[in-house]
C-alpha cells in the first residue's frame, strides 16, 4: 500500500507549494523592504536557508552547507534534546550609530510529527516560546479601530496584535505592539513579526525600554526610552529525511541603543544560554506533541 502511493508520487507531476510571499504580507515586506533600522535606512531580512521544494538530497545539502565542519550530518541532525543547534549574531549596517541594529540567526533540528502545525494551539505555543515571564495580552478590534487599523476578513485566525512587557537579559524591560502574521502549505510554516512602528508613540501602548539596574537586592526600573523595535521570522520546514524530522530557522533583526548594556557585550555572553533553552523548549514541545 505505502509502495503504491510512493510510486504515484513518483510519477505524478510535482505541484509547487503555495508561496508565503503570496500569503504572508508581513514576511514579504521583511524580505523586500525590510526593516526600519535608525534615519530611514532599511535592513532586508535573509531568504530562508531551507526554501520549499527541495527533495531529500538537497535538503541535505543545505544542512551540510549550513554547519560545514563544526559538526557531521549526523550529530546535528540526531533526535535528542540536547543535539547541536546554530547561532550567529551579526552587526546590520546601515543602521543608527545610538542605537546599532543587531541580526540573530538560529538553525536546528527537532524531531515529531509535521502534522502538529496545523494546530493553531500547537503553532501559538511554539511561537510563544521563551517568552521569559512577560505580560501582555491581545489588542481587540475596537483597539486597533480607534487607531485605523483593520484585519483583512478571514485573516483573523493568522494575523494578530497583541501589547507586551518582558525584561531582556535581565538589563532592559521592553514594552510595546507586537504584530505577527502566519502562513502555511504542505512543506512548511512561516511566523512573521514586528514591534508594530505605528505605536511608536501610542498613548496606550508605546513602543519603549527602560534599563534596569539591582543595587543592594533592590530592582530599579529606568525611565521610558523610545525605540524604534525590532523583527523577526520564524519558518519550519519537513525534512524528508530524517523521517520525522523538521528544519528550524529564525532570523532576528533589532535595535539596541547604547543605553541597554553600556558598551557591554551581553548578547555573546547571554544569548546563547538563552537560545539554548529555546532550542530545547521547542523539542521537547515536538517530541510531547502537545
Amino acid at each position: 500500500m505505502y509502495a503504491l502511493a510512493f510510486a504515484a508520487l513518483a510519477v505524478a507531476p510535482a505541484q509547487p507549494p503555495a508561496k508565503h510571499e503570496d500569503q504572508n504580507p508581513l514576511y514579504k515586506s521583511l524580505l523586500e523592504t525590510g526593516l526600519d533600522v535608525g534615519g530611514g535606512a532599511k535592513a532586508k531580512f535573509p531568504a530562508p536557508t531551507m526554501p520549499d521544494g527541495l527533495d531529500a538530497a538537497k535538503q541535505t545539502a543545505v544542512i551540510k552547507g549550513l554547519i560545514g565542519t563544526e559538526y557531521s550530518y549526523d550529530e546535528f541532525t540526531r533526535q535528542a534534546v540536547v543535539a547541536p543547534y546554530l547561532m550567529k549574531i551579526r552587526d546590520v549596517t546601515p543602521s543608527d550609530p545610538k542605537a546599532p541594529a543587531r541580526g540573530v540567526d538560529v538553525w536546528f533540528v527537532a524531531h515529531g510529527d509535521f502534522k502538529l502545525l496545523e494546530d493553531d494551539k500547537f503553532l501559538d505555543k511554539l511561537t510563544n516560546t521563551g517568552k521569559g515571564g512577560g505580560k501582555g495580552g491581545p489588542l481587540d478590534k475596537a483597539a486597533l479601530a480607534k487607531r485605523g487599523i483593520t484585519v483583512k476578513p478571514g485573516d483573523e485566525k493568522r494575523e494578530g496584535y497583541g501589547h507586551f512587557e518582558f525584561d531582556f537579559l535581565e538589563k532592559v524591560r521592553l514594552s510595546g505592539v507586537g504584530h505577527a502574521m502566519w502562513s502555511r502549505n504542505g512543506e512548511s510554516v512561516v511566523v512573521a513579526a514586528e514591534i508594530d512602528p505605528r505605536f511608536a508613540a501610542d498613548k496606550d501602548f508605546p513602543n519603549q525600554w527602560r534599563s534596569i539596574t539591582k543595587t543592594g537586592g533592590q530592582v530599579k526600573v529606568g525611565p521610558p526610552v523610545a525605540w524604534s523595535g525590532a523583527a523577526m521570522y520564524l519558518k519550519i520546514t519537513k525534512l524528508a529525511a530524517p523521517a520525522g524530522a523538521v528544519f528550524v530557522e529564525q532570523h532576528i533583526v533589532f535595535a539596541e541603543p547604547t543605553g541597554w548594556f553600556d558598551g557591554a557585550n551581553l548578547l555573546r555572553s547571554k544569548l546563547p544560554l538563552a537560545v539554548q533553552d529555546n532550542v530545547r523548549t521547542v523539542r521537547r514541545d515536538f517530541l510531547k506533541g502537545k
